[in-house]
């Protein structure tokens, strides 16, 4: 369905969940993984058109490159948002939007690590993580503008 993802997993989580999953021994069963956190990576061309989710949601806006909120996002200024670009590569921009993730069985994941296409340097791993951590753990609080005022009684 999606044609890039990223886990979201922390690397020494995997680490362990790997370790115990070929060693039989292992007394820290209790390190193994159910399911992987992952997110979809969009092509951002497709993002800035506002088709990257096909009919999944067909509401999205289409924006340009120089709308002021697109160069946040480029810049990795948005929370919600992060810009991945990988040159060397070969391959499309990439966005992943943090708001929409969810999991999937380890071995599902796993049983399809040949069809990988990269990896991560570990420094944009850790920037990544952060990201998504900070994210996802916001106070969630109502806008400014559907706050309703309050009322003496």
């Amino acid at each position: 369905m999606f044609p890039f993802i990223i886990c979201l997993n922390q690397e020494c989580d995997l680490e362990n969940d790997y370790y115990t999953s070929i060693d039989d021994t292992c007394e820290r069963r209790d390190c193994s993984l159910l399911h992987l956190a992952i997110a979809p990576a969009f092509i951002f061309e497709q993002f800035l058109e506002g088709t990257h989710w096909g009919k999944i949601f067909n509401n999205n806006n289409s924006a340009k490159r120089s709308d002021t909120k697109i160069k946040f996002i480029l810049n990795n200024e948005i929370p919600r948002f992060h810009y991945l670009r990988f040159p060397e590569q070969g391959m499309p921009e990439l966005i992943v939007d943090f708001k929409h993730f969810f999991t999937i069985d380890r071995n599902c994941l796993y049983n399809n690590l040949n069809k990988r296409l990269c990896s991560l340097d570990n420094l944009y791993k850790e920037k990544l993580s952060q990201r998504f951590s900070y994210f996802i753990s916001r106070i969630g609080l109502p806008e400014e503008e559907n706050k309703q005022p309050n009322k003496q009684v």
